[in-house]
């Protein structure tokens, strides 16, 4: 090779070509990070399904019902916490179940995510508020029911139209209050006694039966006019009122009411007359059946008594 030729070839420029395989490792980019973030996700649902299959029954209801219609929801609270309530108050000290150690109660989960929380408490309030106006409905609908039942016994029994005619039925804020109206006649009890007559005993037998149908308590009243024993006597208008309310309480629980329905019963005496008025006005002489509505906390508490048993078991 000539001089020349080598002068040539030393100024000619090298090139050289990389063919690119698909076993190398180029430059990724954030791809990565989209990979990773779907990996957090879904390890999040993992986790989050896990807890609910652990859950209760109650507590499954409660999240199936906030992802089918969720939604902002306000809600009036008369005693304590809704978080209280339902969850309980936290523990104090430390290890399982004190609310201190990450990891040592099934309430945990709920306790470090706030928002599903909260979810969950507004839900089950929203439940109980709408199960509160529901049986109050039903309430309702028992009044009815009972002065339809009493029209009836009118129309069969032409000799107890006096007696049916005296009783009252209302709705109040308390619930259904049933008012049966003393007379001159003694149409209910006998003079200055706590006997029932058989009239009145046959009127609180089909009362019970309608009244035990429904799931709400009952209290029972007793109250008198403003006629006073003699000074000297060892009964009172309180011994009276209060025996009445206790005679009656006797009928209707041995003839339709569940056990433990009735509440309470209390004696008035002359304390909360009915015609203020006119004090020594008979009507005043009285036995009130309330059936007590059915309020939200009722329910409330109820379901997280559930939810406590449930998860007592587990």
């Amino acid at each position: 090779m000539s001089e020349d030729d080598k002068q040539v070839r030393k100024e000619q420029p090298i090139i050289i070509k990389k063919k690119k395989g698909h076993g190398g490792h180029g430059h990724h980019g954030g791809a990565w990070k989209v990979a990773y973030a779907d990996f957090v996700t879904a390890m999040m649902a993992f986790f989050i399904v896990m807890w609910i299959l652990a859950s209760s029954a109650q507590v499954k209801e409660s999240v199936s019902s906030h992802f089918s219609k969720p939604g902002p929801f306000k809600f009036e609270t008369t005693q304590g916490s809704p978080v209280q309530i339902i969850m309980g108050a936290p523990k104090q000290g430390k290890g399982p179940g004190s609310g201190t150690d990450p990891g040592s109660s099934k309430g945990t989960f709920m306790e470090f995510n706030p928002e599903l929380r909260d979810s969950l408490v507004s839900k089950l309030m929203e439940k109980a508020k709408i199960d509160s106006a529901k049986a109050q409905d039903i309430v309702k609908k028992a009044g009815d029911e009972i002065e339809k039942t009493l029209k009836e016994l009118i129309q069969s029994k032409p000799e107890l139209k006096e007696i049916l005619s005296s009783i009252k039925i209302i709705m109040t804020k308390e619930g259904l209050r049933i008012e049966l109206l003393e007379t001159k006649d003694a149409l209910f009890f006998e003079v200055g006694s706590a006997k029932v007559t058989e009239k009145a005993k046959f009127i609180l037998i089909n009362l019970a039966k309608e009244i035990g149908k429904l799931p709400n308590f009952v209290d029972i009243e007793g109250h008198t006019d403003i006629r006073k024993y003699a000074k000297n006597a060892n009964y009172s208008n309180w011994e009276l009122s209060a025996d009445r309310a206790n005679s009656s309480r006797r009928i209707l629980e041995t003839n339709g009411l569940f056990d433990g329905q009735i509440d309470k019963v209390t004696g008035f005496a002359d304390k909360k007359l009915l015609t203020p008025e006119n004090p020594f006005d008979v009507s005043n002489r009285r036995i009130s059946i309330l059936i007590k509505n059915l309020k939200s906390t009722d329910f409330l508490q109820k379901d997280t008594e559930t939810i406590k048993g449930e998860t007592k078991h587990e």
